[in-house]
């Protein structure tokens, strides 16, 4: 995984690099915890969630090609905004500890469904905040991609029963 993600000036590429970090990371934490998951139920819905953050990969990248250039955010980000948002991409389970060093603090299916739920919990925030900042085109891509986090929010809630 690279370094921490930082976002300095809100810009349409720095916008998607973040989020495609964010995807990455979680693709990555959903491959490894499937070596420590228990139960077929649990590594059926990581090896799914996995191929589902590869999907939203690709997406964002070409959402990059699209706005290179010509996005723009709004004004709203500058000053104690920007701030608000910069803590919530620093606060991001997968930005303050690396995938690696949470994998070996599973010892149970029941971890494993928890770090997902914050991953998925921490990016729909962040990419709620990405989508004020977006154009319409891209405000309604990431519309997309909420809704479609908030459908693996389900899937893991309902892995927990």
């Amino acid at each position: 995984m690279k370094m921490a993600w930082g976002i300095s000036m809100f810009s349409g590429e720095e916008i998607v690099e973040i989020a495609l970090q964010i995807e990455e990371s979680g693709k990555e934490f959903y491959e490894k915890a499937l070596d420590y998951a228990e139960s077929d139920k649990v590594k059926k819905a990581l090896a799914y969630l996995a191929k589902e953050e590869e999907e939203h990969i690709i997406t964002f990248s070409e959402l990059g090609k699209e706005l290179k250039g010509n996005f723009r955010p709004n004004e709203q980000y500058v000053g104690e905004y920007g701030d608000y948002v910069k803590s919530l991409v620093n606060s991001h389970i997968f930005n303050m500890s690396k995938v690696k060093d949470l994998v070996k603090e599973i010892k149970s299916d029941k971890d494993i469904l928890r770090f997902a739920l914050s991953f998925e919990k921490d990016s729909i925030v962040i990419f709620q905040e990405f989508k004020n900042a977006a154009n319409k085109q891209g405000a309604e891509l990431l519309e997309k991609l909420i809704n479609e986090e908030k459908e693996h929010i389900k899937k893991i809630n309902e892995l927990f029963g």
